[in-house]
């Protein structure tokens, strides 16, 4: 039985998953970063676990479940695994297809991980509420877990992506 070489696409695809592992990592670095607006009042960064699982402070909870920036990481560990498949040649082509539509998204979505912020808002309702989500969102910028996770993410996507047209 013939040994199977170790060709440039499979290279491609070992990088793919290893960004997409930088980009997993992400969920433990800062997301979102206090914006001061005097410069004199400071607030503490959200990593990515507190603004997906949510968080209490003071035994109030302030973030709640976050469907949007779960998925986000849902996405990244797809994309890793179907990487990993298609560098043993498991699922043919689809296997590279997979991964970078999921790296892709998974990229696109660490751009909006403060839109996808759940806020606890207690017991407002209607435009009240809206208003009250929007005002703790709008003291939020996006911080350097979810710039570097979804370049990392798009760039893992791109390599799929090469992988696809790469014959070696």
């Amino acid at each position: 039985m013939a040994k199977k070489k170790f060709g440039v696409g499979n290279i491609v695809a070992c990088v793919a998953a290893l960004f997409g592992l930088v980009a997993l990592v992400m969920l433990f670095v800062p997301q979102l970063n206090w914006k001061s607006i005097t410069g004199y009042d400071k607030g503490d960064p959200l990593s990515g676990l507190q603004i997906t699982f949510g968080y209490s402070e003071h035994d109030v909870q302030v973030l709640n479940f976050s469907v949007g920036n779960f998925f986000t990481y849902l996405l990244v560990i797809i994309g890793i695994v179907f990487a990993v498949l298609a560098i043993f040649g498991k699922l043919g082509k689809i296997a590279p297809v997979i991964s970078a539509v999921a790296f892709v998204a998974a990229g696109v979505l660490f751009f909006c991980a403060l839109a996808l912020m759940n806020v606890n808002i207690g017991e407002l309702t209607g435009e009240a509420a809206d208003k009250a989500a929007q005002l703790i969102k709008d003291r939020y910028t996006l911080g350097a877990g979810a710039i570097v996770g979804g370049v990392f993410a798009l760039v893992s996507g791109a390599a799929m992506v090469g992988k696809l047209f790469i014959k070696k």
